[in-house]
């Protein structure tokens, strides 16, 4: 199985560097179009496997992926056009963040997919441009919104419209939060635009490594995400100012995790970085539970269950815990409950408990939810291991 997945890294570094390699007679082609689902690769590993000598069994399957994925990916460029001139027009100031500037850096940036699409606005600035994005066709999406995330979509565009790059205390018993607040105001203009900025390379690419990990510490992340870094490094890594990154790194908290990332970036894609080697079986762990469970960690495991009791919580505690929110989490549902006081808890959490009561699809995930807890800790206990091989702690506060 190891050999599927390894061949399936070097289709991906063939795609990288444009470079051929030989066809594998020993692959099993179906477990590599497996692995290319799941993490939402399929067009790296077509473009790939188009070089080879001979056409593999899922080539056909693969090219009409890759054709409705071009496709896709144009119409989601003039919707996102569309979309930051309306943004200019108003005089609204936004960063463009994660996936929507990474694919910039791939070879082609029509095959780096994405689900979502992330802006960064001033929390001064939400009505204005919720207005502005409903006025060119948008529908806001209030199931999947939070106070620190409006969801809205049009057509096969989704935006995800943040007011903090990160809104949720995380691990390491380190404040993100406010680290990133100060960080937003080194934003860069974006050519062409008066209003459209994006974060300086060297703070976007400490956020991504802080994105990278928050979906390990969570429940996992897909070698996609890797391959952003790769990418990353390929583009700027001689011209950014590594000090600066490194001291950053340290004083987060993140050294430790972005080595091992960086380790992995050099081993199977060969990026140019200076980093500390880790352990051959520890990195064969590492990578197989990278590769198992696909592009966010939700393939192949008890997703409810990792997630829901990945800080040691368990039984009536981890109940009371999800029925009763503390008032960070409630804060981060309700917007309305951000300036609240403490009293006003019970009635936000009978707010809560009504809306899940009566919505469907809702009562079905606590249902989900609550069968979690009583669930196998094999998952649980797997993933604890995990997160702690990549040096990311629980943050006591949490």
């Amino acid at each position: 199985m190891m050999n599927n997945k390894i061949y399936f890294l070097k289709l991906l570094k063939s795609y990288i560097y444009n470079k051929k390699i030989e066809y594998d007679e020993n692959v099993d082609w179906f477990e590599i179009l497996r692995l290319a689902n799941i993490h939402s690769v399929q067009c790296m590993i077509y473009l790939a496997i188009d070089k080879l000598d001979k056409r593999p069994p899922i080539y056909d399957e693969l090219k009409k992926l890759f054709l409705k994925t071009v496709q896709i990916s144009t119409l989601q460029e003039i919707g996102m056009k569309q979309t930051i001139a309306t943004l200019n027009d108003n005089c609204i100031e936004h960063i463009l963040i994660k996936g929507y500037v990474l694919r910039n850096y791939y070879p082609n940036k029509e095959v780096r997919s994405f689900g979502d699409i992330d802006i960064l606005v001033d929390e001064s600035d939400i009505k204005k441009a919720n207005n502005a994005l409903l006025n060119i066709g948008f529908e806001f999406n209030e199931d999947k919104s939070e106070n620190a995330v409006q969801t809205y979509t049009k057509g096969i565009l989704c935006l995800e419209m943040h007011t903090d790059l990160i809104y949720e205390r995380l691990f390491n018993d380190f404040d993100y939060i406010n680290y990133f607040r100060e960080k937003i105001k080194n934003k860069e203009h974006v050519k062409n635009y008066t209003y459209t900025y994006e974060l300086k390379k060297e703070d976007h690419f400490i956020y991504i490594l802080v994105h990278l990990a928050k979906h390990f510490y969570n429940i996992g992340a897909g070698i996609r995400m890797v391959l952003d870094i790769v990418v990353f490094l390929n583009k700027f890594g001689k011209v950014i100012d590594f000090k600066y990154i490194e001291n950053e790194l340290d004083s987060i908290q993140l050294k430790y995790f972005s080595n091992v990332i960086f380790y992995i970036c050099k081993k199977y894609f060969d990026t140019d970085i200076e980093c500390t080697p880790i352990d051959d079986k520890k990195l064969e762990q590492i990578i197989d539970y990278i590769l198992e469970h696909g592009v966010f960690g939700f393939d192949n495991i008890a997703v409810q269950s990792v997630m829901l009791r990945n800080n040691g919580d368990k039984g009536i505690k981890l109940f009371l815990k999800m029925m009763f929110p503390d008032m960070a989490v409630m804060t981060r549902i309700y917007p309305w409950f951000k300036n609240g006081n403490k009293y006003m808890l019970p009635y936000a959490w009978l707010r809560r408990w009504l809306y899940l009561l009566t919505n469907k699809n809702k009562r079905n995930e606590i249902g989900t939810k609550l069968s979690a807890i009583m669930d196998d800790d094999i998952d649980v206990n797997k993933h604890t291991e995990m997160i702690k091989s990549f040096g990311l702690k629980q943050d006591r506060h949490t």
